[in-house]
Order: C-alpha cells, then sequence, then structure tokens
C-alpha cells in the first residue's frame, strides 16, 4: 500500500513539473512572439531606438535578396532605405509559428513609391511585397534572422520587369478544418515529403498525404494549385527532367496546426525550363514554408522563396576565371599589387591552381614580421561554388636574406576567401589571413604544424582586374 502512495505521490509531482515546464515554454514562445511582432514598430513607424532595444548587438541577418544586410547597422539602413522610398511603408502579420527558440512570420508589405529604392527613381506605383521569415531569439534579443520574400513582384510592381501574373497577394484562405494533430506528427509527415518527395522523386506519397481539397499559397507561381495533382505539378518542376541531383535540407518548426519549414533546394540544370535550355548550372535556391493539417494531412500551404535569383541563376552570363589577373589589396601603408594566373585543372572547370607574384615589395605585417624583406607564394587553389563563384585559398611565405644564396622563411600566411567575378574581366575577393611564425613549423614542411593557432588573423579584401588585349599607343618618333 505504501509503495502504491509513493508511485502515485511521484506520478503527481512529475504531472505538475510537467505542468509547470509546458506552461513556461508556452508563455516563452508567446514572449518571443511579442518581441517579433515589435518589429512592426521599427518598420512601420522608422523607430530605430526599439531596433537597438529588441535586436542583440552581434545580430546576424540572412537575406538572400539583400545580401548587403548582414548586422545590426545594415539592418536599420535597410529601414531608412525601405522607408524613404515608401514613406506610407506598412507590413502586415498574418501568421506566427513558435517553437523553442525560434518564431516564424508569414507577412505583407505595401507602400506607395515615392523615393529612390536601389538605384529605381520614384515611379508612384503601389507596391505588395509577401514574404516570410524566421527569427532566432536568445537572452530576450533577436539574434538571427532568415529571410525570404518575393523579389521579383517588387521588380514587376514598380515596372522594371515585365509583369507574369495578375495577382500579387496571398490569396483568400481555404476554409477546411479538422482535428490539427500533433506538432510532432505534423512535423514527421512533412519530413516524408522532403525525403520521400524531394529527395527521392517519390510521388506515390503526395496522394497519400494530401487532402483532396488541398490548397497552395504561391504568389510567385502563376498557374492554381489545388489537390494532390496540383502539388505534384507544382513541385515537379524542381525535379528530373528539368533538374537532376535535387537535393532539399530544412529546418522545421511547429505549433498546433501548423509547420514552418526553413528549406535549401540545389539540383543541377538537365531540361528546359521555362523555354530555358539546360545549361547544366547547379543552382541553389532558399525558401519559407507553411503548412496547415487537418485529419493527418496536409490541406493548405504558403510558399516565399527566391523566384527573382533562381531566374538569375539560371540566364546570367557566366565568365570564365581563367587568366591572368592584377589584384590591387589596401593595406595601411597603400595598395599592395598582385599578380595572379588561374590554370584550369578539370574540363568542366570547377577546380583551378593559381601561381602569384608579388609586384611591389615592401614590407608589409611589420609588426608581425619586422625582420621581412619579401613576400612568395607557394601557389594557391579555386573551387568554383556557385555561378561566378568560387573559394580560394593560397599561401604567402614572408623571407629574409640570410646568407649569399639563402633567404630565410619568417612567417607563414594563408589566405582563405571567396573570389566572385561580377564581370567578364572583373573579380571582387573577400576573405581572411591567417598568419604565422616561422617557429609554428617544426617540421619546416611549409605548412604551420598541426593544432597551431594563427598570431594574427586580419581581413582581405581586394579588387582584380584581368590582363586582356590592350590599344597600343601611337610612338613619338625619336628625334633625328
Amino acid at each position: 500500500m505504501y509503495s502504491q502512495i509513493r508511485n502515485i505521490s511521484i506520478a503527481c509531482i512529475i504531472l505538475v513539473a510537467l505542468g509547470g515546464f509546458f506552461q513556461t515554454a508556452a508563455a516563452d514562445t508567446e514572449a518571443n512572439k511579442a518581441l517579433v511582432v515589435r518589429i512592426l514598430e521599427v518598420f512601420n513607424q522608422g523607430n530605430l531606438a526599439v531596433a537597438d532595444e529588441i535586436f542583440a548587438t552581434d545580430f546576424v541577418n540572412h537575406n538572400p535578396s539583400r545580401p548587403d544586410v548582414t548586422d545590426l547597422e545594415s539592418y536599420k539602413g535597410w529601414v531608412v532605405e525601405s522607408r524613404t522610398a515608401f514613406p506610407d511603408f506598412r507590413v502586415e502579420i498574418h501568421y506566427m509559428v513558435a517553437e523553442g527558440d525560434k518564431v516564424a512570420a508569414r507577412w505583407t508589405a505595401t507602400g506607395i513609391h515615392q523615393g529612390e529604392l536601389m538605384g529605381i527613381p520614384p515611379t508612384g506605383k503601389q507596391m505588395t511585397h509577401t514574404g516570410m521569415n524566421i527569427h532566432r531569439l536568445a537572452g530576450g534579443k533577436i539574434v538571427e534572422a532568415w529571410w525570404s520574400s518575393d523579389m521579383l513582384a517588387l521588380m514587376e510592381l514598380l515596372g522594371v520587369m515585365p509583369p507574369t501574373r495578375e495577382d500579387y497577394t496571398w490569396g483568400a484562405p481555404s476554409e477546411v478544418t479538422g482535428d490539427p494533430g500533433d506538432p510532432e506528427t505534423n512535423k514527421a509527415i512533412v519530413q516524408r515529403i522532403l525525403d520521400e518527395v524531394m529527395n527521392q522523386q517519390n510521388m506515390g506519397v503526395v496522394d497519400e498525404l494530401f487532402a483532396a481539397d488541398y490548397l497552395m499559397h504561391d504568389p510567385a507561381w502563376p498557374m492554381e494549385v489545388k489537390g494532390p495533382e496540383g502539388f505534384k505539378q507544382w513541385t515537379g518542376m524542381m525535379l528530373d527532367p528539368y533538374f537532376s541531383d535535387s537535393h532539399t535540407s530544412a529546418d522545421i518548426i511547429a505549433e498546433g496546426d501548423t509547420v514552418a519549414v526553413y528549406w535549401s533546394w540545389s539540383g543541377t540544370h538537365a531540361g528546359e525550363f521555362m523555354g530555358i535550355p539546360p545549361t547544366g548550372r547547379q543552382i541553389v535556391v532558399t525558401g519559407i514554408s507553411i503548412h496547415r493539417f487537418a485529419d493527418g494531412e496536409f490541406v493548405e500551404s504558403w510558399a516565399s522563396y527566391d523566384m527573382m535569383g533562381f531566374m538569375q541563376q539560371l540566364t546570367a552570363e557566366e565568365w570564365s576565371a581563367e587568366g591572368v589577373w592584377i589584384s590591387t589589396v589596401p593595406t595601411p601603408l597603400g595598395n599592395m599589387i598582385i599578380k595572379s594566373t588561374w590554370m584550369a585543372q578539370d574540363d568542366a572547370k570547377t577546380r583551378f591552381t593559381g601561381e602569384f607574384e608579388q609586384i611591389n615589395t615592401y614590407p608589409v605585417l611589420i609588426n608581425v614580421y619586422p625582420d621581412s624583406e619579401k613576400i612568395k607564394y607557394g601557389g594557391g587553389l579555386m573551387v568554383k561554388i556557385g555561378l561566378n563563384k568560387y573559394e580560394v585559398t593560397f599561401l604567402q611565405y614572408f623571407t629574409r636574406t640570410a646568407g649569399p644564396s639563402l633567404e630565410e622563411i619568417v612567417g607563414i600566411g594563408i589566405v582563405t576567401g571567396t573570389f566572385e567575378l561580377v564581370g567578364p574581366d572583373l573579380a571582387q575577393g573577400q576573405g581572411a589571413g591567417a598568419y604565422y611564425m616561422a617557429a609554428q613549423d617544426a617540421d619546416q614542411d611549409g605548412f604551420p604544424d598541426e593544432g597551431q593557432e594563427p598570431v594574427v588573423c586580419v581581413p582581405w579584401g581586394w579588387t582584380a582586374k584581368r590582363l586582356t588585349i590592350m590599344p597600343g599607343c601611337v610612338p613619338t618618333p625619336i628625334p633625328e
């Protein structure tokens, strides 16, 4: 009898504790939602003081449509730019999903274009811009955000690009209801779609998991998406025969009957798509989707993704990285001038090796290598990571004269970063240089020993111009 009473008591204590836990978790998610809603004060009222209050100082922003907006200061600059272009700028949040430290929101922004926007002069036209975002919170602050919006619609409505549709809104919601299920089960259903449909192309799963009256809201998609067949047609555009090697990865959160998904899709353009012949290019697109469930089935979805970036990847001109490049690297002592020669190592031109030569040899990093006299290079490696984009690594050696015929290495630099062709003969690079002392290469193989930390790590940025055939001058006759 005592043991039964004891077990009942323990069970009651556990239930009370769990009840407190779930109440706290619910309170946290509601507090997180309330904090995200305060972003409306920033955009709708232009109150930048609120941004300083609700965002962490080391806030990180991810927005494929605005890659220049990466931190809190650039975020506030974006707010000012938006409200200058659209003085009546207004964002409305339609729905939110929260779980743990993340909050997803679906929204619409409106306004009349009365000021310059990204170089576009005022048009006086009405803007309707749909999108979604996911915010991550910690310590009562917003620390990270992921965005997805219909930038193509914005360009069309402002007259920059020809219109592709008549309706730029989310459309009327579905009235279908039913058993909402539980969040974990709903998340597992979404994961099946990602694994079995997107990554394995098993379309039969759609018939199993989608309601007959399913409705998809995708402002960027010009056709109606209804029922399992509509979803098959919509998602099939990212699969064979249009794109091979299709793969989708995702981060999923759920609340009640709703699941929010931040996803990244990649595929190789293998077949004609929207009139564009196959290019063989690797395409990468990110987006956010929100799904609603009833009776264990998908009944409604909303989707937002970088359609403009998607089309740009398919149609943008591609340039070769091969050739001789002259790079200028700003330093406190003036610009370093470096010649680099890149040579393809495979037929697909995805991998290159480089040779470098320092043109002006004045000392740099004099605080780290006060005895250095020259900079020499051990070569470089460049690997393609996207359209006109490469990852690059190259070795630097800082030397001094140690005798009549020997130069001593006093330091080793390893520069890593990205190299992007922004024109047929113009490139930009950015990254960081990790610098080591010669003593950190004990076995003298030309590389810092494993486990060594750099003495200093400094940012690297450079602009490179390709050496091309240039017009010659007309020589002045030599006087006789």
